[in-house]
């Protein structure tokens, strides 16, 4: 079968990646790798999607600055078809990124400027030429509602295009309100987390409620591997093994990875798989979308 064609939709930006080797002597310096680096949530599943064959179109906000014409060329560069919306006077996206030593991040988004999305980004013509439509939970946040998703969701519901979400953030999903976070979404095909988004969106129930709101829960769990559930099973497979350097994009790919595998072939193993083993190939190296 063809790979199926994918809408994603969601945050774009430059992550300024600081990665010191020594904890910071405040007041004072460290030595350390500090990068500039493709990024945002979105971005990185379009770009590791593309990579892996499949026809991905992006949708989302960039400023008309330097950073945005730099993304722009970028995202050309890696085959995405990019439906930015270029925004006059705005900022693209920033996000600095802490990394410690043992590979966990975290993330200082800078939303002084921040570009909230609208209906005009995205029109339900966009699913003209979509198999799948991924949508990243930043997207929600930085607009302060999942309004804007409205239309194209209904529309994607009609045409039988699967829907797919990652939360993106277990503090963010706090802040928003998980049962306002689902309802604004209504129902979906894959709901993607990892462990903490998935407990923090079942408000204290378990994994299996939230089959109350997506007909596939697939949780990722780091080092323990990757779970999938739906109505008639449970679906578990290890971790490939990886010495950890940063898992900043890791669960971006492997989205993208999951996607792109279990679409054509509906085999939840073999999803996994692929997903577990490109997420830790990224968690291998520095940045989301280090090659």
């Amino acid at each position: 079968m063809p790979p199926p064609r994918l809408l994603v939709v969601g945050d774009i930006a430059w992550d300024i990646l600081m990665r010191p080797e020594r904890e910071p002597v405040w007041g004072s310096d460290v030595f350390g790798t500090v990068e500039l680096l493709p990024g945002g949530s979105a971005a990185n599943v379009a770009v590791w999607a593309r990579r892996l064959g499949v026809p991905v179109t992006l949708a989302g906000r960039i400023g008309d600055d330097a950073l945005g014409e730099l993304m722009a060329r970028h995202l050309a560069s890696e085959g995405v078809t990019a439906r930015t919306a270029v925004v006059a006077g705005g900022a693209t996206t920033r996000v600095g990124i802490y990394v410690r030593a043992d590979g966990e991040h975290s993330f200082i988004t800078d939303h002084t400027r921040a570009l909230r999305f609208d209906e005009a980004d995205v029109p339900p013509d966009l699913l003209d030429e979509a198999d799948a439509v991924f949508v990243a939970g930043y997207a929600v946040y930085m607009s302060e509602s999942a309004q804007f998703l409205g239309r194209l969701l209904a529309e994607a519901r009609r045409r039988a295009v699967t829907i797919a979400f990652d939360p993106s953030s277990f503090a963010l999903i706090h802040r928003y309100g998980p049962d306002r976070l689902l309802s604004e979404l209504g129902g979906l095909d894959i709901l993607l987390a990892n462990e903490d988004e998935a407990r923090a969106l079942a408000n204290g129930g378990t994994v299996e409620t939230l089959l109350d709101h997506a007909r596939l829960v697939v949780v990722k769990r780091g080092a323990a591997g990757a779970t999938a559930v739906d109505r008639a099973r449970t679906v578990s497979v290890p971790a490939s093994a990886v010495d950890v350097v940063d898992t900043t994009g890791a669960g971006d790919a492997f989205d993208a990875a999951f996607l792109a595998e279990y679409l054509v072939h509906l085999d939840l193993d073999a999803a996994l798989a692929a997903a577990n083993r490109l997420g830790a190939q990224v968690a291998g190296r520095l940045g989301a979308q280090t090659r």
